[in-house]
């Protein structure tokens, strides 16, 4: 399991949070959250094996978008990641 972090230094700020796991040798997407879109529009996109979902879509403040994806994959990565193996 491996959750990446990457944010842009220059404002507005651009963040992508992914959880990953390994299977089989190869590095899966198991949750990706961003603001790829608005640098205050924030998505949740969970995966059905490989297929990335609809986003859960939530506004408001960079930090605080980030810190919530953080402490929701820090506290349930395991689960996260279980449900993801049972749409494989």
């Amino acid at each position: 399991m491996l959750i990446v972090t990457e944010r842009s230094s220059a404002h507005p700020v651009e963040y992508a949070i992914v959880l990953l796991v390994q299977r089989d040798d190869t590095w899966h997407t198991v949750r990706a959250f961003d603001n790829a879109h608005d640098p205050e529009e924030h998505h949740e996109h969970r995966y059905v094996g490989i297929e990335k979902q609809r986003p859960i879509v939530v506004h408001g403040p960079v930090n605080e978008a980030m810190h919530a994806a953080e402490t929701k994959l820090e506290a349930g990565w395991s689960d996260i990641i279980q449900s993801w193996e049972s749409t494989r």
